[in-house]
């Protein structure tokens, strides 16, 4: 697999920290605390799955920005096509390949690569390949990341375990944010990865 460079990830993390700060509001500093992470510790939010580490939270700076990595796992989706109606994303590639489904355009995303994605722009993402993927994900405002912690504790709550079950608890989970789901978009390369629909 190929990977991308630490300093290529710093030199987007320093572009992406000084797009974020232009729109933070007014608060006390002593409100906020600077923390260090690293990539793949502490302890994951296993959605569909797959490890999510939240390194920034909503709450964490004045911006509001949450920052999280995921572990895409081989033959796999990631996200089926879907509209933010209120966050931003940005998506860096760090390892693996993905595809991105952008609008009705599929983008294949080596190592290196960083997607800008704003609110109303359809997207999706999914991982065809026999390596895993992983990926750092910036979302504006971040709140939005409480999403992965509600859908983990639906599925527990109701013992759901087929691939059917959990779509429709993501699917409700995504509208109560303000996502809209649309499977009808889904490109060849992504269908293939989905189990067969049930006899």
């Amino acid at each position: 697999m190929k990977k991308v460079t630490l300093s290529a990830v710093v030199g987007v993390a320093a572009l992406l920290a000084t797009s974020v700060f232009a729109h933070q509001h007014e608060s006390s500093h002593d409100e906020y605390h600077a923390t260090f992470t690293k990539l793949g510790e502490g302890k994951p939010i296993i959605y569909t799955g797959r490890p999510i580490y939240q390194h920034v939270k909503a709450g964490d700076l004045p911006s509001e920005i949450g920052l999280f990595e995921e572990i895409l796992p081989a033959k796999s989706l990631g996200a089926p096509p879907h509209t933010h109606t209120n966050e931003d994303e940005i998506f860096i590639v760090l390892d693996g390949t993905v595809h991105f489904l952008n609008g009705t355009d599929e983008v294949i995303a080596e190592p290196g690569t960083v997607a800008s994605l704003p609110r109303n722009n359809q997207h999706g993402f999914w991982n065809p390949y026999d390596e895993p993927a992983q990926l750092l994900v910036l979302v504006a405002p971040g709140h939005f990341q409480e999403f992965f912690g509600a859908v983990e504790a639906a599925v527990k709550e109701s013992g759901a375990t087929s691939p059917q079950d959990i779509g429709a608890i993501i699917g409700r989970e995504a509208a109560k944010k303000g996502v809209m789901i649309d499977m009808s978009d889904l490109p060849p390369s992504a269908l293939a990865l989905l189990p067969p629909p049930p006899q």
